[in-house]
């Protein structure tokens, strides 16, 4: 299955300008996603900075990272538009900037989801070089209360 930005936008909550990966290119609903971003020169992210050929924040890195890890959970039947927190993102590391013009591949993979809570990892590569990854935890608050106690 490939998801193009309309897409995406059917299941992640996220728009312009925060909707950051351009395409799913394949996708295993609970279990995988492959997407990517091209970083182009008009992106608004690089209009912030003060100083040319300024690579792009690693905070966006790790979003687009992010993003396509979400889309795995986000398409299964009921989770479509739902409302995710952000818990961690252990380990993360980038290996070297991207600047505009650089496309990043990127490849997640859920480990476990249960309760509400997705715990998996992702990485971008481009040119089929490692620049990038992450462990990641996110949590969908609506489901992960139905298994909290009562009071």
């Amino acid at each position: 299955m490939k998801l193009n930005n309309q897409d995406i936008q059917r299941y992640h909550r996220h728009r312009f300008p925060y909707l950051l990966v351009d395409c799913i290119e394949e996708i295993e609903p609970g279990k995988s996603a492959q997407g990517f971003k091209n970083f182009s020169e008009n992106e608004w992210l690089f209009h912030c900075n003060l100083h040319e050929n300024e690579p792009v924040p690693y905070t966006m890195i790790i979003e687009v990272l992010t993003e396509v890890f979400l889309l795995p959970i986000l398409i299964l039947p009921g989770n479509e538009g739902k409302i995710t927190n952000f818990i961690s993102a252990d380990d993360a590391n980038v290996f070297r900037d991207i600047y505009p013009g650089e496309k990043l591949d990127v490849k997640a993979n859920v480990k476990s989801w249960r309760r509400g809570i997705a715990i998996g990892n992702a990485e971008g590569s481009i040119a089929g070089e490692l620049v990038c990854n992450a462990k990641l935890t996110f949590v969908i608050p609506e489901i992960m209360e139905k298994y909290l106690p009562q009071k």
